[in-house]
């Protein structure tokens, strides 16, 4: 059984891990993005970002559930949750699901999202401001395990240190903008995959790539390198990797 499986197996006596603080993050992140060329993740302020799968081809589509296959976690926020509905499996390409993890800091998810529902692994993680109600509603839902990690917020490194000591060493992270900005911030990423969807959307109020919430702070400029960049379904996709910094 793989140590994820496992590891959810036997924390079923109490539902409930707390983060335990120190040690490295290990876990390799990569984020994977869909943008317009006005640097939007969807066509509306409250819009799914399903919308933007409509402008490329099965070809795009199976190369990125391969990508989801290659890796032993899937990440998304609390919001693209309540706007997307996802499932995050792997449907249009072999390979196995990853463990889904969704970090929402007060535990408040919808009770009906598809991914509380259809039995397979999935982590919450909440923050220490949950409310127990809230807990036990998702700690209900089959094969979900709920993590405690952090005071207000989600802990960010902290998890990663969890998920390492499970045997988690790489993650894709699929959004939303918010938790794409505190990954930024922790400075947890590895690499950075856009797939770049040539439209405008001309929307001021559609949410941008990064998003800071209220307890974000602004941080450093970093660089990034142009590793890799091809094209499917007439999408451009561009994979970045960390670059020196400006000085």
């Amino acid at each position: 059984m793989p140590n994820f499986l496992l590891a959810i197996e036997q924390s079923r006596r109490s539902r409930i891990r707390v983060c335990a603080g120190g040690g490295q993050e290990m876990v390799e992140i990569t984020t994977l993005s869909e943008v317009t060329i006005d640097g939007k993740l969807s066509l509306g302020a409250t819009a799914s970002s399903k919308g933007l799968f409509d402008f490329y081809g099965d070809d795009l589509r199976a190369w990125f559930h391969g990508q989801r296959a290659a890796h032993d976690a899937i990440m998304v926020g609390a919001g693209t949750v309540l706007s997307d509905d996802p499932e995050l499996t792997v449907r249009h390409a072999p390979g196995p699901n990853p463990l889904r993890i969704v970090p929402s800091s007060m535990g408040r998810l919808p009770l009906d999202a598809k991914l509380l529902n259809d039995g397979y692994p999935t982590v919450i993680v909440v923050s220490r401001a949950a409310k127990e109600a809230d807990i036990e509603a998702l700690k209900s839902k089959p094969n979900v395990e709920v993590v405690r990690c952090g005071e207000r917020r989600v802990d960010l490194p902290g998890l990663m240190n969890i998920l390492d000591a499970r045997g988690i060493k790489s993650m894709i992270v699929e959004g939303g903008s918010r938790l794409l900005h505190s990954l930024h911030e922790a400075r947890l990423v590895h690499r950075i995959v856009i797939k770049h969807i040539p439209v405008v959307t001309g929307l001021a109020d559609a949410p941008s790539y990064m998003r800071p919430d209220q307890y974000s702070r602004a941080f450093e400029l970093s660089k990034w390198r142009l590793v890799e960049c091809f094209t499917k379904s007439g999408i451009a996709v561009t994979i970045y990797e960390p670059g020196t910094a400006r000085t």
